[in-house]
Parts: C-alpha cells; sequence; structure tokens
C-alpha cells in the first residue's frame, strides 16, 4: 500500500482539529477540506489570524481567574461592582452567561 494519501500539512491539520472537544476525525476532516475550499476567501488565514490573536491578547484575570484582554478583567477594575460579592463558576463561558442576564 502507498505511503500517505494526503499532504503532510492537511493530515497536521485534521489531526489537531480531532484533538478539540468534541471534534473526531469526520469532523476534523470535513473542517480542514471546507478551509481548503474556500481558500481563495481566505477563510483559513482569517481563522489563524484569530487563533493568532487569542493566543497573544487573552489571558486569566489574577483576581478572578476570568479570561480577560487585562490584568485585572474589566469586571474587577469595574468601580461600581461590589468587590465583597463573589459568584463561583465551574467555567470562564459561564460568565458570560451570567453577565447577559444581569442577575448578579
Amino acid at each position: 500500500m502507498a505511503g500517505n494519501v494526503l499532504p503532510r500539512a492537511v493530515q497536521n491539520l485534521i489531526n489537531e482539529f480531532a484533538r478539540l472537544p468534541g471534534v473526531g476525525p469526520k469532523s476534523a476532516s470535513r473542517l480542514t477540506f471546507f478551509l481548503l475550499r474556500s481558500a481563495d476567501n481566505n477563510q483559513a488565514l482569517t481563522l489563524a489570524a484569530a487563533l493568532q490573536e487569542l493566543v497573544e491578547n487573552t489571558r486569566y484575570c489574577s483576581t478572578c481567574y476570568n479570561i480577560a484582554e487585562q490584568d485585572p478583567c474589566e469586571l474587577c477594575a469595574d468601580p461600581e461592582r461590589d468587590d465583597h460579592l463573589l459568584c463561583v463558576v465551574e467555567e470562564p463561558l459561564d460568565v458570560v452567561a451570567i453577565e447577559r442576564s444581569r442577575a448578579f
């Protein structure tokens, strides 16, 4: 049987997508080939730029460990907030839902 049918770069991207939670080999292949087909739309470059921006400009707040662009995060830096109240969440994404509800 012949070696790899796919170019190394394609197989590498499929492997990386497959490492993401909820993404299996089939979905990883679909995502990769979608990006290949839409290369003229620069979708792959836009995704790469968004990933680079995420890595370079996102951190965890040293006070509450929320995802932020600055430290402390906007929530902890807001003087209007009661810094004696604490809301414990499992994931930073839970903070988004709570903030949208304006219940806390």
